[in-house]
C-alpha cells in the first residue's frame, strides 16, 4: 500500500508496525503525518498530510526533497487516532537526507509497544546477551517489564508492555547491560510517555475544531481502499 503525494515522490518512508498490531475496524479514525526541516534556525514546514483512515503492517509515504547539494535533517511526526484517541506514541522520527531518491524505514510504536534499539548489528554469543529494562525515569527499581535477548544478533526489536500498569503523563526509561562483563550499553528511545495524559473534554472539543479548521484536501490513490 501506498499514501503517494501529488508532487515528484523523491523520498520514501515506510512505516512499519509492530505483526501482531490490528487497527481498529469500526469507528472514527485519522491518520496525520507532519514533516519539518530540523536542520534551520527555525524549523521549516514542509507539509502536513491527514487521511480519513488507519492502516496496520506497513505502508509508504512519499514527498519531494527541494534541496541540492546539501543535507537535509528531516522531523517526520506520525500519529494514528480512532475515536480521538491516539493509538502511537508521541515521538519524533529524524531522517538526514544527503542525496535523493532515497528511502527508510521507521518503526512506529503503538501504545503497549516500544521500539527499542540496542546496540549496533553485529553477533552477539549467548554468555553476552544483553539485558533491557523499562523502567521509571530516576527509578530503575521500578520495573515495567526486563527481557533478556539471547538471539544471535541484539539490534533492535518492540518490547511489550501493558498499559494498565503504565501511570498516564509519566515518563519512563529504558536502559541495558550486556550480561558477560556487566556493561551498560546504549538504549534508544530516551524517556518517553507509555501512555497519554487524559485530556479534558474542553480541549479534546479544541483540538478537534483546529483540526477541522486546518484540514486540507484529503488525498487517495487508487490504494487508498486498503487502508482501514
Amino acid at each position: 500500500m501506498s499514501l503517494l503525494n501529488e508532487e515528484t515522490p523523491n523520498i520514501t518512508l515506510t512505516f512499519s508496525l509492530p505483526p501482531d498490531f490490528i487497527a481498529p475496524l469500526d469507528g472514527d479514525s485519522e491518520t496525520i503525518i507532519d514533516i519539518q526541516v530540523a536542520n534551520a534556525n527555525q524549523p521549516i514546514k514542509v507539509k502536513n498530510w491527514r487521511y480519513p483512515s488507519i492502516t496496520d503492517g506497513q505502508f509508504s509515504f512519499s514527498f519531494a526533497h527541494h534541496y541540492l547539494d546539501i543535507s537535509v535533517k528531516y522531523r517526520i511526526n506520525i500519529q494514528m487516532f480512532h475515536n480521538q484517541q491516539p493509538l502511537l506514541l508521541e515521538q519524533d522520527y529524524f531522517v538526514i537526507v544527503n542525496h535523493a531518491p532515497y528511502h527508510q524505514t521507521l518503526h512506529l510504536s503503538p501504545i503497549g509497544y516500544l521500539y527499542v534499539e540496542a546496540q549496533e548489528p553485529k553477533a552477539v554469543a549467548a554468555e553476552q546477551a544483553v539485558t533491557v529494562s523499562l523502567h521509571e525515569t530516576g527509578n530503575p527499581e521500578v520495573e515495567l517489564v526486563r527481557v533478556t535477548h539471547d538471539e544471535q544478533t541484539a539490534t533492535s526489536f518492540y518490547l511489550k508492555y501493558d498499559p494498565d500498569d503504565v501511570v498516564p503523563g509519566k515518563r519512563y526509561a529504558l536502559s541495558g547491560i550486556e550480561n558477560r562483563y556487566h556493561q551498560r550499553i546504549s538504549v534508544s528511545p530516551g524517556p518517553i510517555e507509555l501512555l497519554p495524559a487524559p485530556q479534558p473534554a474542553s480541549s479534546r472539543l479544541l483540538l478537534t475544531f483546529n483540526q477541522w479548521l486546518d484540514t486540507p484536501l484529503r488525498l487517495f490513490t487508487d490504494t487508498i481502499g486498503k487502508i482501514r
